[in-house]
Parts: structure tokens; C-alpha cells; sequence
């Protein structure tokens, strides 16, 4: 009799940890596919900041640009006034 139950015992146990074993692989597999995607919208997003990046890089390029070009201009204006009230260089 003692046999018996611990052999029903014994069953008992195998099939819990059939079952257990079961959901950790279901579970992990799970767990892999999530990870799978987060890399991915990592990436993704690492791939977006890059070309971010180059944009806010030309922005600047193109402000820099702006600002000498508006100088120019500004000083260009500064000598056609002078000249057409009739001084001379840019002493006056």
C-alpha cells in the first residue's frame, strides 16, 4: 500500500512538471518574441535619431549659411545707402 502511494505521488509530481515545464517554454517563448521586437523598434528608433541627426546638422549648415548671407546683405545695404547720399568709403 505504502508503494502505491508513493507511486501515485511520484506521478503526480512528473505530471506537474510536465506542466511547468510546459508553460516555461511558452513563457520564454513569449519572452523571446517580445525581446525580438523591442530590438527591433530599437532599432528603429536609433534609425530614425541618425537621420534626425543629419537633419538638425543641415538646419545648421543652412542657419550658418543664412546669417553670413543676411551680413552681406546688411552690409551691402549699409554701402548703397552711403553711396547714393554721395560719401565716399567707409569712413563717413
Amino acid at each position: 500500500m505504502k508503494h502505491l502511494v508513493l507511486y501515485d505521488d511520484l506521478n503526480k509530481f512528473k505530471e506537474t512538471l510536465c506542466l511547468k515545464e510546459e508553460a516555461f517554454a511558452t513563457d520564454f517563448t513569449k519572452l523571446e518574441n517580445e525581446s525580438l521586437e523591442l530590438k527591433q523598434k530599437v532599432e528603429s528608433l536609433l534609425d530614425e535619431n541618425n537621420k534626425l541627426l543629419d537633419k538638425l546638422n543641415q538646419v545648421e549648415l543652412d542657419l550658418v549659411a543664412n546669417r553670413r548671407w543676411n551680413r552681406a546683405s546688411y552690409a551691402l545695404n549699409w554701402l548703397s545707402n552711403h553711396h547714393i547720399q554721395g560719401r565716399k568709403g567707409l569712413g563717413f
